[in-house]
């Protein structure tokens, strides 16, 4: 078997919902079920096959070639399985997805992994706004999995946050970690304004200290040397990501707020 392979024609005009396409709802499919497959895009639906070329059967692992920002909802609530994507991608991509891996090769739109519950997702390139957040009108975000960036991150990664891990090697928009319940952001390069708003708990972990400083909403606790530091620098070794090559460090300045709240979120910065 070979992987099912779905080559986008020609750019949308419309945007088209993916979510049909995961291993799930693939399963057991034949190539010519799945070139049935209608896909809501704007007000109409369109066939599989009049918006790709199809070729491979092997519905676990799936590829998008020649992908399209209009492509939204891929590897939506997906369960198992793989999916590639060669180039840029729409919103939503793996939203409330519980297990597998998705691979993008180039940027995300916004609610990028949003509620996700578990699995991997891994984007080379930059992510939209509220990667890891909640859709609106909902209160959780990310509770599980891990969301590796590359590249930087919109305004609100982490938006309603209760789970799970977000690493992002570039930089992060404003609000990161806005309104977060638990979990751990952490952030290589520099991150915006309004970082930690609202939070309640859970981690944010800064290589570099914010530009504009910490909130006063947050108490400055002093320099400390934290043991689960390099536990959790630790379990990075095996990801595809430059966090697994950070030299292991527990020294760091740590903030903890939003006071406006619980107040019983931190923000580590390394020292050093």
């Amino acid at each position: 078997m070979s992987s099912l392979i779905l080559k986008l024609k020609t750019s949308p005009s419309q945007r088209i919902d993916c979510s049909a396409l995961t291993p799930d709802r693939l399963e057991d499919k034949t190539p010519a079920e799945v070139a049935a497959i209608e896909l809501p895009s704007g007000n109409r639906t369109v066939r599989v096959d009049s918006v790709f070329d199809i070729r491979g059967d092997n519905t676990n692992h799936i590829i998008f070639e020649n992908s399209s920002e209009k492509l939204d909802f891929v590897g939506n609530q997906m369960s198992f399985g793989t999916i590639e994507v060669s180039g840029n991608i729409g919103a939503y991509l793996g939203a409330m997805m519980t297990n597998g891996f998705i691979l993008a090769a180039g940027n995300t739109g916004a609610y990028t992994a949003c509620e996700m519950k578990g699995g991997q997702i891994k984007i080379n390139g930059n992510a939209g706004d509220f990667v890891g957040g909640a859709r609106v009108g909902q209160k959780n975000g990310m509770t599980g999995g891990i969301v590796i960036v590359t590249g930087n991150t919109g305004s609100r990664t982490g938006d309603h946050m209760r789970r799970g891990y977000i690493l992002i090697e570039g930089n992060a928009g404003d609000y990161c970690g806005g309104r977060m319940v638990s979990g751990t952001i952490a952030v290589l390069g520099k991150v915006g304004a309004h970082l930690g708003y609202g939070m309640k708990r859970g981690t944010l972990l800064l290589l570099q200290a914010p530009k504009q400083g910490v909130s006063a909403n947050f108490n400055d606790c002093g320099a400390h040397t934290l043991a689960f530091l390099p536990l959790m620098l630790a379990s990075f070794r095996n990801l595809d990501t430059k966090f697994a090559n950070l030299t292991t460090f527990s020294r760091v300045q740590r903030y903890t707020g939003d006071l406006a709240g619980i107040g019983m979120g931190e923000v580590l910065v390394k020292i050093g």
